[in-house]
């Protein structure tokens, strides 16, 4: 038979797992309302302007690895422009 389950909000575990949880989330994920998200890319990319790190993250969504992918290729593909 079924039974009745109560979780405690006052669990510390509980709490815990979830701020983890959350936290890998919040590093797989470019928040571009936030500007130490938006200014941590900047400072991975210092010769793309601010204006060009938010139109990445608008084009190829809030993916932290798709969008650092991207600007790499884009990067490598400029390099070979100058030579």
């Amino acid at each position: 038979m079924g039974g009745i389950f109560f979780i405690s909000l006052h669990d510390k575990n509980a709490m815990t797992e979830s701020k983890s949880f959350k936290a890998i989330r919040d590093r797989r994920v470019i928040d571009i309302n936030d500007p130490l998200d938006v200014g941590y890319v900047h400072h991975q990319f210092p010769w793309l302007s601010h204006r060009e790190i938010v139109e990445a993250i608008k084009k190829y969504g809030p993916d932290r690895h798709r969008v650092e992918t991207e600007l790499e290729g884009a990067g490598k593909q400029s390099d070979s422009d100058r030579e």
